[in-house]
């Protein structure tokens, strides 16, 4: 087990990976744990940088933009850029959910959101294969996310 985690501290955290927004006092309820040993682990395992930060797993469908992507980018070692800068200043576009630096015949993975197949041509041709940096990208629509 990791340094300062114990059995308590991993129930805690399996339990807010789902109901992340549930009041202590449900969350001891339902894990039999008292409402200040919670309430001491949560604020223990976020000072302690365990827990970055609670967020929300969007229905990106529901808010109308239907067509999830992911977008496998090749870094040109060559550009004026750093892979991380750039990796970062991707992170920050719109329709962006996440940019992650990986090893392999790809640099950077991003996953985008888009209204429609005509936005995210639009994106990847207008926006991507312009930004200095990016030697090539492949492109793969989602049909279905499962996690």
């Amino acid at each position: 087990m990791l340094d300062n985690i114990d059995k308590k501290d991993m129930k805690i955290i399996e339990y807010l990976k789902e109901h992340g927004r549930d009041k202590i006092s449900d969350i001891s309820n339902a894990l039999q744990i008292p409402r200040a040993t919670i309430f001491e682990r949560m604020e223990r395992l976020r000072k302690d940088n365990f827990i970055k930060k609670y967020t929300v797993d969007l229905n990106y469908e529901k808010l109308g933009y239907s067509v999830l992507a992911y977008i496998m980018i090749q870094y040109n070692p060559k550009a004026s850029i750093d892979q991380k800068t750039l990796c970062v200043n991707l992170s920050r576009m719109d329709n962006v959910i996440s940019a992650s630096i990986v090893t392999g015949d790809w640099d950077i993975v991003l996953l985008t959101a888009q209204k429609t197949m005509k936005d995210l041509s639009k994106f990847v041709l207008e926006h991507l294969r312009t930004m200095e940096g990016i030697e090539k990208s492949v492109t793969i629509p989602l049909f279905e996310r499962i996690l």
